[in-house]
């Protein structure tokens, strides 16, 4: 960051703990983007004059602070306080041993992390640690007992943070589940489970699939329809890819 841009940065209030400068080879043109992560981030084109550098950046400054205010926000929402586990009825509590680095104590239904002030995303990597874990010792095997209970076979099962897909089959006969299954209702969960395992039998959504389907849950519509509701943007912020 040159001098003049970060008087200019400074000059307007900003935090500059949240921005990095890069200087680009590839870029065309002056590019401002955020992250949770990186927090603003100014992609400054090799070759581009400083002063209209500024004379952009200046023009960019209430985009700026207000971006600044929403990662504050979310970075906020990385340490929370309650998690509900819809899909297995369970209300945890979370609490944070700030200083400590440490590993998750669980004692009952309470996590404790250790919080690093130096570095805000050790609690939440801990936390999706934990989560990940429990998305497998709880999906797998229920998926494992509806696959027995309709006498069908997979590969393997794995468990993704996925941004748009609650699940998928493949040819190879494994399984993908979304862990944020575990946000939503136990009957959509099902939903999901055997949609993927009806899969095994009919690898398109082809009608073969649908009454095929239908002969599990006659009320395979109503589910989906349920389903399609959902709004993602509900998912915790510390449960996604950070």
């Amino acid at each position: 960051m040159t001098p003049k841009l970060e008087n200019l940065l400074a000059e307007n209030k900003l935090d500059l703990n949240l921005i990095t400068v890069r200087i680009s080879s590839r870029a065309k043109r002056l590019i401002y983007k955020t992250s949770v992560r990186k927090g603003i981030e100014i992609v400054i084109p090799k070759n581009a004059n400083s002063e209209r550098v500024l004379e952009i950046t200046q023009n960019k400054i209430p985009w700026i602070s207000n971006a600044q205010k929403q990662i504050n926000d979310q970075r906020h929402q990385l340490t929370p306080k309650h998690i509900e586990l819809k899909g297995l009825g369970e209300k945890w509590s979370v609490n944070y041993s700030i200083g400590a680095k440490r590993r998750i104590v669980i004692d009952g239904n309470s996590l404790t992390l250790g919080f690093d002030q130096e570095d805000i995303f050790y609690s939440v990597i801990q936390l999706q640690n934990w989560f990940n874990d429990k998305a497998k010792e709880s999906l797998i095997p229920w998926i494992t007992s509806l696959a027995e209970k309709r006498k069908l076979k997979f590969n393997k099962v794995f468990i993704k943070n996925q941004v748009s897909l609650w699940g998928s089959c493949s040819e190879k006969r494994n399984i993908n589940l979304n862990r944020n299954l575990l946000f939503i209702s136990p009957d959509l969960v099902e939903y999901v489970l055997h949609h993927e395992l009806t899969h095994l039998e009919h690898m398109n959504h082809s009608k073969q699939f649908w009454t095929a389907f239908s002969n599990v849950l006659p009320e395979y519509q109503e589910l989906r329809s349920k389903i399609r509701s959902v709004d993602t943007e509900e998912i915790p912020l510390w449960a996604e890819r950070i």
